[in-house]
């Protein structure tokens, strides 16, 4: 039976995709890899997907993998394939999938709402053997007006004994105005990610993540779990997956390990890890890590075998956002002292520190807002600050609470595209004041310039900054419409 696996990310990214292609090729299964992965414009029309016609043709089985923030892409493809191939069966998979399976079943015919190691398998092998697949757990299946919704299977453990992601050439192609088979070049260029716009690969080394964050959709999984399950690879197989990847892809110039916090590690197996990274693999790398696993002998160990750049969420600084509004269990201050600490490593070891915040949250009063900037403020001449929009997700605790305070609409077929969690163009909703403006200003021009080489030079003395959010300002400012400072953010944005 011959399968195509849809990948709907604005870039090649490293996700479960590549995982269950794997595992259907293991299997014995032929699979087409289609990847949409282009950021603007961000629809597919019907000529783009006509050419997909002589693949579809020849299909039994289509898997699209979906993040709610690609949802609209998911849906525009799915009906495409209904309506001129309506024997396929289509099967989502995917973030959005284990938020709202219900809502993913308004287009799909199947999806896979937990996690997909056994499940999809299990499925190709009995639809391939024409047996019945509706009772398959860890999947939802739609029979006409009925939703068959089926148990949850343990979290998977044994990862080692899964194959290596699958970035093989054959039956690959990306869909960007025509449809072109990959190969190293175009891979290449599409790797070349920020921050350093080098060719960076994404590898994923562990599951599960030790917040339980409203806003994100591993909320789903502790609800599903009972817990935080946390699992890692073994060191070995890192290692040699890296190698096995690495020589078949060897222009990479990074790697970003993308787990969710790389210090939950225990110690033994950061120093294992270490050790073989240096002598085996020697890329400069990067990993997460979060305020409350931050360890310093951890760092050294990491920093002496090629660590490059480090990712920390701060989110907002505010403590009563962290604890009333994102349930984070993070501490501000404990937060702003890990991020004092890590910068001294540019110093000594010309390491990069990005910082994340969420911004443009309807739960923040004014004076949360400025919290925000004041933490920005404080942060060191040589943090990179990364300033995403608060989304809300379908199935997460916090998308289900705005929807009942009004401050979002529910997710369904007529509002099918959420707010992008980037800032692209002007998307302010709802702190359009003065705070907002601090924020944008200071992200603009915030004590120095960086430029493509990760120099640094400061534009704008520190007590500028410090004047603008005096009392008497913001009281001032507090007076002028909503519409002033809209056009203020398109002036700086």
């Amino acid at each position: 039976m011959k399968i195509v696996l849809v990948n709907l990310s604005s870039t090649m990214s490293s996700d479960g995709s590549r995982l269950i292609s794997a595992l259907l090729k293991r299997s014995g299964y032929s699979v087409t890899n289609i990847f949409l992965a282009r950021s603007n414009p961000f629809n597919y029309d019907k000529s783009e997907l006509m050419l997909l016609d002589p693949i579809l043709e020849k299909t039994k089985l289509v898997l699209i993998g979906v993040y709610s923030s690609y949802v609209l892409r998911a849906m525009h493809i799915t009906e495409y394939i209904k309506r001129i191939f309506p024997e396929i069966i289509v099967v989502w998979g995917g973030p959005h999938c284990i938020a709202a399976p219900e809502m993913a079943l308004e287009f799909a015919d199947g999806v896979c709402f937990s996690e997909g190691d056994e499940a999809v398998l299990d499925f190709v092998n009995k639809m391939a053997g024409n047996k019945d697949y509706s009772d398959i757990p860890n999947m939802a299946f739609r029979k006409g007006d009925k939703i068959i919704i089926n148990k949850v299977l343990p979290p998977f453990k044994d990862l080692d004994s899964l194959p290596y992601y699958d970035y093989d050439f054959n039956n690959a192609y990306l869909l960007d105005k025509q449809l072109v088979p990959l190969n190293k070049k175009i891979t290449k260029e599409k790797f070349a990610y920020y921050p350093f716009y080098e060719p960076t690969f994404y590898f994923l080394s562990s599951r599960g993540c030790p917040n339980k964050c409203t806003y994100c959709n591993n909320s789903r999984y502790i609800s599903m779990f009972g817990k935080n399950a946390i699992r890692f690879h073994s060191v070995d197989r890192i290692i040699n997956e890296l190698k096995a990847s690495l020589k078949k892809l060897d222009f990479f110039k990074y790697i970003l390990i993308a787990d969710d916090d790389f210090f939950m590690r225990p110690h033994d197996q950061v120093e294992n890890f270490s050790k073989q990274y240096k002598e085996k693999i020697g890329i400069p790398f990067g990993v997460a890590v979060s305020p409350n696993t931050y360890n310093s002998k951890k760092m050294k160990l990491l920093v002496d075998a090629g660590l490059r750049f480090i990712q920390m969420g701060v989110q907002t600084g505010s403590q009563r956002i962290l604890d009333d509004v994102f349930k984070r269990n993070t501490n501000v201050k404990k937060t702003l002292a890990v991020i004092r600490e890590l910068t001294e490593y540019k110093q000594s070891d010309d390491i990069d520190l990005l910082v994340d915040f969420i911004i443009d949250n309807p739960y923040e009063t004014r004076e949360d807002v400025f919290l925000t900037y004041q933490s920005l403020l404080e942060l060191p001449i040589y943090v990179i600050v990364n300033i995403f929009y608060l989304t809300f997700f379908p199935g997460t605790p916090l998308y289900e609470q705005a929807v009942k305070d009004g401050h979002t609409e529910p997710f369904g077929k007529k509002t099918s595209r959420l707010r992008f969690f980037t800032r692209q163009g002007v998307k302010v909703r709802y702190q359009k004041n003065y705070e907002m403006f601090l924020i944008l200003f200071i992200k603009k021009f915030r004590l120095h310039c960086i430029d493509h080489r990760f120099r640094y030079r400061r534009l704008i003395p520190l007590a500028v900054f410090r004047f603008l959010g005096i009392k008497p300002l913001r009281a001032i400012a507090s007076l002028l419409p909503e519409s002033f400072f809209m056009f203020l953010f398109k002036k700086i944005d």
